[in-house]
């Protein structure tokens, strides 16, 4: 009876005042392991980039030619991948100099830190309130 009185107590917290602070914590952590997820994609979908452009004279590929010629899984088979949360954006010019930019931004009502890197640096850039771009600081890393 102990186990299930606590179950209980654990499933009201959030309206304790005594377990707001769990709660915001709880919530900070869901957010820090999104965007880490979202970090994960931004650095599998560079690598995938990297190799494709070996193999293709240079030129870069968007997410569905990338999943559909093995370089990422079927989850990026979209034109905007969501992974956990955020929503993946990825722009590929194969002009003359071919590039790349990728974003990362978090799908509502889900709030968290904008991403973005290209295909010119290894750095991560982020903006706290809206897409993030190559002016904006980067992560520490």
């Amino acid at each position: 009876m102990k186990r299930l009185f606590m179950v209980i107590l654990l499933a009201g917290c959030s309206v304790v005042v005594g377990c707001q602070s769990y709660t915001k914590t709880l919530e900070q952590s869901v957010k820090a392991a999104d965007e880490t997820a979202a970090l994960a994609a931004i650095h599998t979908t560079v690598t995938a980039e990297q190799t494709y452009a070996t193999s293709n004279d240079g030129s870069y590929a968007d997410f569905q030619k990338l999943a559909s010629s093995g370089f990422l899984d079927s989850r990026f088979n979209y034109d905007k991948p969501r992974i956990k949360g955020y929503v993946l954006t990825l722009v590929v010019a194969n002009g003359a100099e071919p590039a790349y930019t990728l974003n990362a931004d978090p799908e509502p009502p889900q709030t968290g830190r904008h991403l973005y890197m290209d295909s010119s640096s290894n750095l991560i850039h982020v903006n706290a309130s809206q897409s993030a771009t190559a002016t904006d600081s980067t992560l520490n890393q």
